[in-house]
């Protein structure tokens, strides 16, 4: 998993800059699995007291390393 970053592609290269990679392998699917519960739980509370944009954000990346992890 690769986020938040540019890639340049050439013929003979890719070049990637990212704020964070992950490999498959290095995954904690039961780590994701939680986190993304987490969020979708502050998402349906409708409590004004969620930040909204940063539990988006969480689950994201916790859908991103699941499907990355070929766990989704």
């Amino acid at each position: 998993a690769v986020a938040w970053g540019f890639a340049e592609v050439l013929p003979d290269r890719v070049t990637i800059l990212a704020e964070t990679a992950e490999r498959p392998e290095d995954i904690d699917v039961a780590r994701a699995q939680e986190s993304r519960s987490r969020a979708e739980e502050r998402l349906k509370s409708g409590s004004t007291d969620v930040d909204y944009d940063r539990a988006e954000k969480a689950l994201q990346r916790a859908e991103t390393r699941l499907a990355v992890a070929g766990k989704a």
